[in-house]
């Protein structure tokens, strides 16, 4: 068998997913992927013992369960808790406090004791921590936020893959003193590169150097990375293969040419230096995989062997996986290996192993094969992760990667310089700036070109695997006839694409949004229109820093909304209002309807006819009656309740394949009893209960008018109102109701209403590994 590591390395990564991951179709054809390719080198061999390689996905199935398991299982201290320890790495969140990373002891108030973790510490207080301090402290135990909006950040995921343990919000802090340790040295040499380049470089441009020369990415601003990524070229704010690759190659020219050391000699002083870094810059999945290749290559050379890239990559990827197995759903994993892959790949393609000198022309058509082999490969997963590709990465990256070697080089020359004789270092950092001005302008012109970034949704699992096996095919048959063996290949994929595309199964999706003590809700029809019914608002957030930004527009982004056909708000409220206005502020809407009715004006009113106008919206009032595109508007009525703006509340309903869904804002008892007497048609399948599920809402006679199968409810974890109401809770199933959904407890809530008339109901709180499902489902019978 040629490459025994590869195929061992993917077997494992197939029992992995089998463990873990929580697609049915990923892990049936992960299943039959590993069977296929066992059976295929049995056949031919005739040689039974290759069976042997399916006990690396056994392997791999058990790691991941006993990793997940510790995760899940562990217990951990709750309530206030207290402790001390040494701070790690300290930096700022988007909102201004202090984020420290603590390894240290906890003891709750019982006395139970948590060794040697990792502590997540949100410092709020005064006094500000610096990395390698020593500290004693005392705050209250949370736990990690899971994913509860499609789209939306995991930071269950992204704090448990770096190894973290608890959050903690602490009270108090006090500084002990300083910690000598070697980690803790390096954390300050840390802090000393940063100050230097803060005093060399201006602002912005210091922030992106401290990105490239320690990892740190906390000060760069946010249009400048939002520039990086919609040009395709944002792994230079990374410390990635191509930084470990240049310091690898400055070291080994430093070694050989200045120095005039052996290759051997050289080789083993690349490797301490790759290592050496990597401690200095954090242990990231993309710096392990390039210096995993870089040891394995200077290996080679102190052996005098040979290498294989492709065994290369499999060695690292096994190796961090080794050490986390939830690695392998890691935006950055999976973009490192993909895009490494492709440029090995390219390599190929254009012989680099050639040692004739070459013309420019062939210079760039490589480097254009380069650009394109890596963007062909890292765009399907760019766009699951980030829902969105750039088509001008390929060019783009003609100017950034040859320059980035000189960038880095003068960086840390300048950084050095710096350190020695300040003046100095301001002089060298000039060339720097004019580097970082020369990206800034490049990526600034390219993204003026018509598709220059495209918003793609987030594409399913299915359609990444068929990508992938169309590039298998044309990378495998390219040069050869179509054989039986394509044939196969390509009829299976055109069966995945035909079950998985939406062109064939067409659906409605109403997504009930989790956006804490507030209302939103997302229709996608079958008919590629999207509406948007509310915001949500949370109090004490200021405008542009609200659900809106951070909630509803990931999630609009994810499924590829770049305009929305109508947005509808029941009633001036913040938790219905503000989250709506942030989005009317970042997408584009063809029209935004308002109940008829005299609300208060406020400053939030003022601000909405501001948006409104700035953004050129057309805005219509409605009322009982008025009908458009699927939805009704029942209420309110031309005669109405006053005294509260939650009377003008806009109750819609809302039909599609013989499913009706009714809205009803925040509609209280009165505004209920009122449409039950009027004779109102209220009867719907799915009921939006009305306030959050108060007490001074949903009637026993308006829930027996509406008749539900489902009700969803609205509300924030823990709310101070007490909602849901026990009583909205049992009147809800007096009247017949079979299931109920709440946000604080489900998160987000997605109804699929298909055109035979049928629906399903899904919750993020249900997104668990297929194989945890199937388990508790067989607990259950």
């Amino acid at each position: 068998m040629k490459r025994p590591v590869l195929w061992a390395t993917i077997i494992t990564i197939c029992g992995i997913y089998l463990r873990l991951g929580r697609s049915e179709m990923i892990c049936l054809a992960s299943f039959v992927f590993m069977v296929a390719i066992v059976s295929r080198y049995v056949i031919l061999t005739k040689r039974w013992n290759y069976c042997l390689f399916l006990l690396f996905a056994v392997f791999g199935f058990l790691y991941a369960g006993v990793a997940y398991k510790t995760d899940t299982d562990k217990v951990l201290l709750k309530g206030i808790v207290s402790g001390s320890g040494i701070v790690k790495d300290a930096g700022e969140t988007s909102s201004g406090n202090q984020r420290l990373t603590i390894i240290g002891d906890l003891e709750d108030e019982t006395g139970a004791v948590s060794q040697s973790v990792k502590i997540y510490a949100i410092w709020t207080g005064e006094g500000k921590l610096a990395a390698g301090d020593r500290v004693a402290f005392e705050g209250e135990s949370a736990e990690f936020y899971t994913q509860t909006v499609p789209g939306g950040y995991d930071e269950d995921l992204y704090l448990r893959t770096k190894g973290y343990t608890y959050k903690i919000y602490p009270i108090w802090m006090e500084y002990l003193g300083e910690d000598h340790s070697i980690g803790s040295e390096i954390a300050r040499g840390r802090a000393k590169v940063h100050q230097t380049l803060e005093r060399i470089l201006p602002e912005n441009e210091s922030g992106i150097m401290k990105a490239m020369l320690t990892g740190n990415r906390d000060d760069i601003p946010e249009d400048g990375y939002r520039l990086y990524t919609d040009a395709g070229v944002v792994h230079v704010l990374c410390i990635s293969g191509l930084h470990m690759s240049c310091l690898a190659l400055y070291v080994s020219f430093f070694m050989e040419k200045i120095l005039k050391r052996s290759r051997r000699c050289s080789a083993v002083i690349t490797m301490l230096s790759a290592l050496g870094f990597l401690a200095f810059t954090g242990f990231t999945p993309s710096a392990v995989r390039a210096v995993t290749m870089i040891c394995v290559v200077m290996t080679g050379r102190v052996l005098f062997r040979s290498h294989d890239r492709l065994n290369e990559i499999a060695i690292a990827a096994l190796l961090i996986l080794l050490i986390e197995p939830l690695y392998l759903f890691h935006a950055g994993f999976q973009l490192s290996f993909v895009t490494v892959l492709g440029l090995c790949l390219a390599a190929d393609v254009v012989g680099m192993e050639r040692k004739r000198k070459r013309t420019w022309k062939e210079w760039l058509k490589d480097s254009l094969v380069f650009s394109l082999y890596a963007s062909l490969f890292s765009f399907p997963i760019v766009a699951y992760h980030f829902h969105s590709v750039s088509t001008i990465g390929i060019l783009a990256n003609l100017v950034i990667i040859p320059l980035s070697g000189l960038l880095l080089g003068f960086g840390i020359l300048s950084m050095v310089l710096g350190m020695i004789y300040l003046p100095l270092g301001i002089f060298s950092a000039g060339s720097v700036y004019v580097i970082l001005q020369i990206f800034k302008g490049t990526c600034t012109a390219l993204l003026q070109l018509p598709f220059s970034c495209i918003l793609t949704g987030q594409p399913s699992e299915m359609i990444i695997l068929l990508y992938y096996g169309l590039l298998f095919c044309w990378l495998k048959f390219r040069d050869r006839k179509f054989g039986w063996k394509a044939a196969i290949l390509l009829s299976g994929m055109l069966f995945i694409s035909i079950y998985q595309n939406n062109l064939f199964w067409k659906e409605t999706t109403i997504a009930f949004l989790d956006v804490g003590q507030g209302d939103c809700a997302v229709i996608s029809t079958a008919e590629n229109k999207t509406y948007l019914i509310d915001g949500g608002g949370e109090y004490g957030k200021d405008f542009g820093e609200n659900v809106g930004k951070y909630t509803v527009v990931p999630y609009l982004e994810y499924l590829g909304i770049d305009i929305l056909d109508g947005v509808f708000l029941s009633h001036p409220d913040k938790d219905h209002m503000i989250g709506l206005l942030e989005t009317l502020e970042m997408i584009p809407a063809k029209a935004l309807y308002v109940s008829d009715y005299p609300f208060e004006e406020t400053e939030d009113i003022l601000l909405l006819k501001e948006i409104v106008e700035k953004n050129k919206v057309p805005l219509y009032t409605v009322k009982a009656g008025d009908k458009d595109q699927g939805f009704v508007c029942l209420y309110p009525e031309e005669v109405f309740h006053t005294g509260d703006d939650n009377h003008g509340s806009m109750v819609l309903k809302y039909g599609y394949a013989g499913v009706d869904v009714l809205f009803t804002g925040d509609i209280l008892a009165e505004d209920e009893g009122f449409l039950v007497t009027a004779g109102t048609d209220l009867s719907a399948d799915i009921l939006k209960v009305s306030h959050h599920g108060s007490r001074y809402s949903s009637s026993e006679a308006f829930l027996q008018a509406v008749c539900p199968e489902t009700a969803i409810i609205s509300c924030g974890e823990n709310n101070i109102y007490g909602h849901p109401h026990e009583d909205v809770i049992e009147r809800l199933y007096d009247a017949g109701t079979k299931k109920i959904c709440r946000t604080d407890l489900d998160g987000s809530v997605l109804v699929r209403i298909r055109k035979n008339g049928t629906y399903t109901i899904d919750s993020m709180s249900e997104r668990k590994p297929l194989y945890e499902n199937i388990k508790e489902k067989l607990e259950k019978q």
